[in-house]
C-alpha cells in the first residue's frame, strides 16, 4: 500500500536512533560534555574536550537527499542536505528558515524566490536573504500589521528606509536588507507570485556606503610574525607561508587539491583552485618558494596518511597536545588565526602603537592585494590574480600608503633588455594570457640599484651572490644608462689592476661582466636614438 502524503512527511522528518557511542566528528575523541541545543532543530551539542570544538553526533552523517524535494520545499524550514545542496566548506548551519515570517502571502512568495535562488546563488547568500525576508515580515507586523501585497506603494517602501535607518544599523545591513527587497518584488511582479508594483526600491533609498579600508596586516607586524614563524607546527606554517603570498580565502586554502600545481613549457608555475564563493576555478603564477613549501605538504601528506587524502592540508588531530597529528579530514577554519593568535601573546607581536595585533585569515588577502597595488601592480591584473568578479571587489584594496609614488603606466611597456642586449619583453604571448604572463614575469621581482631581478624571491637568497651583471635573470632599462656607463668605466679600472697583478680568477669574472655591459649599453642607446 503506498504511504501518503502526510506519512512521507514524517518519513522525512524522522531520524532513526542509533546505540552508537557519540565520538567527535573532528578529532575522534570520546571525552566531550554537552553544550546546549541548536535553536532551530533542538538537536543537542557536544563540546569536545580533546580538541574544543563543537560537533552534533549525526553531523558527519548528513540526512540524504529525499526522492520527492517537494515535500521539504513546502515545510517552513528547509534541510539543505534533504535537498541535496550543497552548502560549502565547514558550514555549520543547513537550514533555511521561514517560520518567522507572519504574513502568508509574504512567506509563500518567499519560498518562490529562494527556491529559484538556490539554482544560481551561494546558500550562505540564500540564507542572507532569507534573513532579510525576515527583517521585511518584521516590519510589515510592526508598522502595517494589515496590509497586503496590492497596497504596496513607494509610502510603505520610504517608511521602511526610515525605519531601517532608525534602528541604527550599518550602511552595509540597509543596503544588504533593500536591495533583497528589491529584487524579491521586481521578481513577484516578472513571475507574477505578488500583485504588487515595478521599481517599488530604487537607487535613491540605498544609503550611502562609505569607503571600505582593506583590513591588511602591517609590514612591521608581519615581519614580527615571520620572525617566530617557525615555532608553528610545519603544516600550519606552510599554510601561512602560502596565504602570505596568494592571498586565498581560508575555504580555498583549507580544500586546496593535493595536485594544484601546474607548470608551463618555460617551468613557469602556477597554482590552480577553486573560489566557492566565485564558483569557479582560476590558475594564478607562484614564486619558486611557495612551489618548494607545496611539494613539502605534498611529502608530508604521503608520508603521514596511509589512506587516500585528495588535499593539501589535513586536520590536526592532536589540536591541544605538543606537536601535529595528521588526521585525513579538512581543517576547521578557525585553527590558523589560534596559532596565530597564540604565538603573538608569547613574543607580544604588535602593531605601531604597541597594541597586541589579533590575526585573522582574511587579513592575508587584503595584504596581498595592496601590496600589489602599492607595488605598481595594474588593478586589473589585481582583479585577475584574486579571482574577483568585478573591478569594484578590487577597489577595496587600492590603498595607496603616503610612502608610495605612483609610476606612470609606460613604466609597464619601456624597453626591458638582459645581460646579453636582448630585448624580453615577450611579444608573442596569446592576447587572452597577456595579464597572466605579464605578472608571471614581474612576480614578486626584486628592485636592483641598476635594474631588476626577474628572479622571484626565496627564503634561501640569490644563488649568484652579486654578480647581477652576469646573471641571466636580470633585467635593466634605459633610466640607467648612466649608473651603467659608470659601472662599466669601473670595470675597465678593475681589469687594469687585476690583469696587472695577474689575478686570473677576477679577470675572467670582470671580463664577462664588462661584455654584458657593452652589450647592454649599446642596446640601450640604440633604443634611444630609434626614439629620438
Amino acid at each position: 500500500m503506498k504511504p501518503n502524503q502526510q506519512q512521507l512527511k514524517l518519513q522525512v522528518i524522522t531520524t532513526p536512533q542509533t546505540d552508537q557511542p557519540i565520538t567527535c566528528t573532528h578529532c575522534g575523541e570520546s571525552d566531550y560534555r554537552k553544550n546546549g541545543k541548536n535553536k532551530s532543530t533542538g538537536t543537542q551539542i557536544y563540546c569536545c574536550k580533546a580538541c574544543g570544538r563543537q560537533f552534533t553526533p549525526d553531523a558527519a552523517n548528513a540526512l540524504a537527499p529525499v526522492a520527492n524535494p517537494e515535500l521539504e520545499y513546502q515545510r517552513d524550514a528547509w534541510d539543505a542536505r534533504r535537498l541535496g545542496v550543497d552548502v560549502g566548506y565547514e558550514k555549520r548551519s543547513y537550514l533555511i528558515n521561514f517560520k518567522p515570517i507572519t504574513q502568508k502571502w509574504l512567506k509563500d512568495a518567499a519560498k518562490l524566490h529562494l527556491r529559484t535562488c538556490l539554482g544560481h546563488l551561494a546558500f550562505s547568500s540564500v540564507q542572507e536573504k532569507a534573513s532579510s525576508m525576515r527583517k521585511l515580515s518584521r516590519f510589515f507586523a510592526e508598522y502595517h500589521p494589515q496590509i497586503q501585497s496590492h497596497e504596496i506603494n513607494r509610502t510603505v517602501i520610504m517608511d521602511l528606509v526610515a525605519r531601517l535607518a532608525a534602528e541604527k544599523l550599518s550602511p552595509a545591513t540597509r543596503s544588504k536588507i533593500l536591495s533583497d527587497a528589491k529584487l524579491f518584488f521586481e521578481a513577484c511582479y516578472q513571475n507574477e507570485w505578488l500583485n504588487v508594483s515595478r521599481y517599488l526600491v530604487r537607487s535613491e533609498d540605498f544609503p550611502k556606503i562609505p569607503k571600505r579600508i582593506p583590513r591588511y596586516i602591517p609590514e612591521e607586524v608581519m615581519r614580527q610574525l615571520n620572525e617566530h614563524i617557525d615555532e608553528l607546527a610545519e603544516p600550519i606554517m606552510r599554510m601561512v607561508l602560502v596565504l602570505q603570498e596568494c592571498g586565498m580565502r581560508i575555504s580555498e586554502l583549507l580544500t586546496l587539491k593535493f595536485d594544484c600545481l601546474l607548470q608551463d613549457k618555460a617551468g613557469d608555475w602556477f597554482l590552480r583552485y577553486y573560489q566557492y564563493k566565485m564558483r569557479k576555478e582560476i590558475t594564478i603564477p607562484i614564486s619558486r618558494e611557495v612551489v618548494r613549501i607545496i611539494q613539502e605538504q605534498q611529502r608530508f601528506i604521503q608520508e603521514s596518511l596511509t589512506e587516500s587524502f585528495e588535499f593539501l592540508f589535513c586536520a590536526n588531530g592532536g589540536a591541544r597536545r605538543p606537536g601535529f597529528k595528521p588526521v585525513p579530514r579538512t581543517m576547521s577554519y578557525k585553527t590558523i588565526p589560534a596559532y596565530l593568535n597564540r604565538l603573538a601573546e608569547e613574543h607580544n607581536i604588535t602593531d605601531e602603537n604597541g597594541v597586541l595585533w589579533r590575526f585573522q585569515t582574511h587579513q592575508f588577502r587584503h595584504t596581498v592585494g595592496t601590496r600589489m597595488i602599492n607595488n605598481g601592480v595594474p588593478q586589473h591584473i589585481v582583479q585577475r590574480y584574486l579571482g574577483h568578479e568585478s573591478a569594484d571587489m578590487t577597489t577595496v584594496y587600492a590603498h595607496i600608503h603616503d610612502a608610495t609614488m605612483k609610476k606612470e603606466v609606460a613604466a609597464f611597456h619601456g624597453r626591458v633588455v638582459n645581460v646579453a642586449g636582448q630585448v624580453v619583453e615577450a611579444n608573442d604571448i596569446e592576447a587572452d594570457d597577456v595579464d597572466l604572463q605579464w605578472f608571471k614575469r614581474n612576480l614578486q621581482a626584486q628592485a636592483l640599484p641598476n635594474g631588476s631581478c626577474a628572479l622571484p624571491t626565496i627564503s634561501k637568497g640569490c644563488p649568484h651572490a652579486n654578480a647581477c651583471l652576469t646573471c641571466t635573470h636580470f633585467r635593466t632599462t634605459a633610466e640607467y644608462l648612466d649608473i651603467h656607463r659608470e659601472e662599466l668605466q669601473q670595470t675597465k679600472r678593475l681589469l687594469e689592476k687585476a690583469r696587472a697583478n695577474g689575478w686570473t680568477r677576477q679577470i675572467e669574472m670582470n671580463e664577462r661582466v664588462e661584455a654584458n655591459l657593452v652589450t647592454m649599453i649599446a642596446s640601450l642607446e640604440a633604443k634611444n636614438e630609434t626614439e629620438a
